[in-house]
């Protein structure tokens, strides 16, 4: 029963795909190059995509820097190393460069900075330039949609809707897909966009919670 349906479902997709026209293919390959590059930022990120402690942790940093008693930056960099995530990960090394070497501390952190929000944003354009393309595509396959229906109106009138249904299908199912494939990708950049602006946020504010350490304490413990 199960592989029946399955094979309906695949059928089905595939007359959709050949009715809505030439179109479709790139419709298609928006979605896919899209997602990929969408993923492939989920990825990078990590585990703080989904989370939402980013605050907390460096509230939890500031604190352990500023506890009276010895090891607290060896504390620290215990409690972000057992956490993970990319946030947790580049204040890690932060603090590790503040307390070896708290003279390179501000060029390091100045160039981490840069170097951290690139690969964070890495192909995030490219999916806004799918998400933008998609419904373009699909308007320009209502277009030929339209003009075939016009084509055979020209041909044998329009007596015989059976003869234009064709056209019409290209024209409402290409918008369709279109739409389908923007509409996802735009709510989903915008989310990892608002991710990325916390995350790199709170890294600032946890580099100069670093910074004030340093600067106020011995670098070495």
């Amino acid at each position: 029963m199960m592989d029946n349906n399955l094979y309906v479902f695949i059928e089905s997709l595939q007359n959709t795909y050949e009715a809505g026209g030439v179109v479709m293919l790139p419709i298609l390959l928006c979605g896919v190059i899209g997602f990929y590059f969408l993923y492939s930022a989920w990825f990078r990120i990590g585990r703080d995509y989904f989370r939402k402690d980013s605050g907390k942790v460096v509230e939890r940093l500031r604190k352990d820097l500023e506890n009276s008693t010895s090891g607290r930056a060896r504390t620290a960099r215990g409690r972000l190393k057992k956490r993970g995530g990319i946030l947790a990960r580049e204040l890690h090394l932060a603090l590790k460069v503040a307390v070896e070497t708290p003279a390179e501390y501000e060029d390091y952190m100045q160039v981490r900075m840069i170097k951290t929000l690139r690969y964070m944003q890495q192909g995030n354009h490219i999916v806004s330039m799918m998400a933008a393309a998609a419904p373009l595509l699909g308007l320009l396959g209502t277009v030929t949609g339209m003009v075939s229906t016009f084509d055979v109106i020209t041909l044998y009138g329009n007596q015989n809707p059976v003869l234009m249904a064709d056209g019409i299908s290209e024209a409402l199912i290409s918008t369709q897909s279109g739409l389908l494939v923007a509409f996802p990708l735009t709510l989903l950049k915008q989310r990892l966009d608002e991710r990325i602006d916390i995350l790199s946020q709170q890294l600032q504010l946890g580099a100069t919670v670093i910074e004030n350490y340093i600067s106020n304490r011995p670098p070495m413990n």
